[in-house]
């Protein structure tokens, strides 16, 4: 789960915002064991010590009580209709294929149409929403499928132009999908067992373009590759690494090519990322597996930028004025 998701799922099921509750957060005898909401110590703005972190003041933080205030307010709303004999459907305005624990005896978007009045077809009835902000709001319902009537205002049916126009975009993917997976195929088998100048090229390009920007910048700084920058359509400059590093990469020689493509597999780890820059690169990283294999001493080197730098910062040294002045020793 990530931070958004979490944070999401903290104010759906903890966090309620009583801005949004379908009754009267003043009502102390909607549930009497409860009390009214404008004072009750589990709203933040009565808590503020409590929740400090939290800048809206109305919300809730007991689903329970919140599931009970509604179903509360529910009832009075289905009350009168029982007096009159009616038996009200229980609904939801929650989709039927997104809830994931479905309450007993009630019904989901998708499964009724709503009708404007009673008695528009044979299987109208009256319902009562029963969660969300409109819970306790009374309706009418249809929940035949095949009902003539509502039919048209309920599950959206494709005409056949569309349903052909569908087939054959579908047809169209297919075929796509099959026929380049057969020109590999062939591709495959006519590749030689050392790569044609044009193929080299092509994989050195393709694999400069995965890189990205960053190690973009980087690679042209090992090579010393100016970055000129170029006009944009919407006024701005920029640096079209891709366009720069193409030339270079159809000018040079096989070998060059060859110490191109192993340069790009090495440059993302001279990349010293903020929360670990003094540490040192893995042992598994291709920059050390690489310095291994070709036999060079990576602690040496490390211990020589060490000593080059400590000599350079003990040589010239910030005045207490701003100004750089020699140290004693230099003079």
């Amino acid at each position: 789960m990530t931070v958004r998701q979490l944070r999401q799922w903290i104010e759906r099921e903890i966090h309620l915002d009583l801005k949004n509750v379908p009754f009267d957060t003043e009502d102390a005898n909607l549930l009497p064991a409860a009390g009214a909401c404008s004072t009750c110590p589990k709203r933040t703005g009565n808590n503020p010590l409590l929740f400090p972190e939290i800048k809206n003041r109305s919300l809730w933080t007991d689903p329970a009580c919140h599931h009970a205030k509604v179903q509360a307010f529910v009832q009075l709303r289905v009350g009168p209709l029982a007096k009159e004999g009616k038996q009200p459907v229980q609904i939801s305005e929650s989709p039927s294929w997104q809830v994931l624990s479905r309450a007993p005896n009630t019904l989901y978007e998708g499964q009724y149409r709503r009708a404007e009045t009673e008695g528009e077809c044979l299987h109208t009835q009256v319902a009562v929403v029963v969660d969300g902000r409109k819970a306790g709001t009374v309706i009418h319902v249809c929940t035949d499928e095949k009902c003539k009537t509502h039919c048209q205002f309920s599950h959206y049916e494709i005409s056949p132009q569309e349903r052909e126009q569908r087939r054959r975009l579908a047809l169209a993917i297919r075929v796509q999908k099959e026929a380049r997976s057969r020109i590999l195929k062939a591709l495959r088998q006519k590749l030689p067992a050392a790569l044609a100048r044009a193929d080299f090229e092509m994989v050195a390009l393709d694999y400069f373009r995965r890189l990205g920007h960053d190690n973009h910048h980087r690679l042209f700084q090992v090579y010393g590759w100016a970055e000129k920058k170029t006009k944009t359509s919407w006024g701005g400059n920029t640096v079209d690494h891709e366009k720069l590093a193409e030339a270079r990469i159809r000018a040079m020689t096989a070998a060059d090519l060859n110490r191109f493509m192993v340069t790009c597999t090495l440059v993302p780890d001279l990349y010293c990322p903020g929360y670990s820059s003094a540490e040192a690169l893995a042992k598994e990283a291709n920059l050390m597996r690489s310095a291994v294999r070709y036999r060079l001493n990576a602690s040496k080197i490390t211990a020589m930028v060490t000593a080059e730098l400590r000599a350079a910062r003990n040589k010239i040294r910030p005045g207490s004025n701003g100004r750089e002045r020699k140290t004693a020793k230099a003079r």
